[in-house]
């Protein structure tokens, strides 16, 4: 039985629907213990569309709160940001956890030669290993409970090769040592597959070769799967249920509750 999500967006994301109360009531429908409302938060770069600051103060904050006090004996609430880890603005996390009770790392980019490339275009061989180093700095301050779609690097770059190895365990044991949920996210498989070099059906991530890494040599990872909600619909939608099975088929070390 799904009991949990933590990765949940809103409108104010800019690319999902609905507002907190929104998802809230379908998670109790569901039967859901635990959610967290986790949307796309306030971020210093131009580059990616967010809420700012002071949507996340006067709407983001009051929405949750209110919703809170709406249903918290129907359900446990939690409040959190799925954020980008930019490295000159570290005490902006800590910053973010004085209203929080967690933060996902979602990376989507990287900086190269002071330029900004997502992992939706342009990763190559040394964009690749900037994005596992970024993740790694940014886990290593331990303001983060989840690491969200950790094989994410691949979309762009989908050839599984010998630094797509490398790369999946320099994340993998970062992760592990601060204490971070390696996330499962349902919504790569609602993007469909592609085929992989050896034209094998894969899905873009969750990359089956990343999760076949963490497996057979860290049995120790801690794993969480994610709906990775932006409509109200895809809670615990197939997508999700697939997920569940694909890390049964594994065998991973899946955890439901992140405290």
């Amino acid at each position: 039985m799904i009991t949990s999500n933590y990765h949940t967006h809103t409108y104010l994301c800019r690319h999902a629907q609905g507002k907190p109360e929104d998802y809230i009531k379908r998670a109790i429908e569901v039967g859901y213990k635990e959610i967290g409302i986790s949307d796309h938060g306030p971020i210093f770069s131009n580059s990616l569309k967010r809420m700012s600051l002071d949507e996340f103060h006067q709407i983001y904050l009051k929405e949750l709160n209110e919703a809170i006090e709406k249903y918290q004996y129907q359900i446990t609430i939690y409040k959190g940001l799925e954020v980008e880890y930019l490295a000159d603005h570290k005490d902006y996390y800590q910053y973010l956890l004085n209203y929080l009770d967690y933060l996902i790392l979602g990376q989507h980019i990287v900086f190269q030669n002071d330029k900004v490339v997502t992992v939706y275009s342009g990763m190559n061989e040394e964009t690749i290993y900037l994005y596992a180093y970024t993740v790694v700095e940014a886990l290593n301050t331990k303001l983060f409970r989840i690491l969200a779609h950790p094989d994410i690097f691949m979309f762009s770059y989908p050839k599984w090769d010998e630094h797509c190895k490398k790369v999946s365990r320099i994340i993998i044991e970062a992760a592990i040592k601060n204490n971070c949920l390696l996330e499962i996210n349902a919504n790569g498989a609602r993007r469909g597959k592609i085929l992989n070099e050896n034209n094998e059906e894969r899905w873009i991530y969750p990359r089956l070769e990343f999760w076949k890494i963490v497996s057979n040599e860290y049995r120790n990872a801690q794993v969480i799967i994610s709906d990775d909600a932006h409509t109200i619909k895809d809670l615990h939608d197939n997508a999700t249920l697939g997920m569940y099975k694909f890390a049964k088929e594994l065998n991973l070390n899946v955890v439901d509750k992140i405290f």
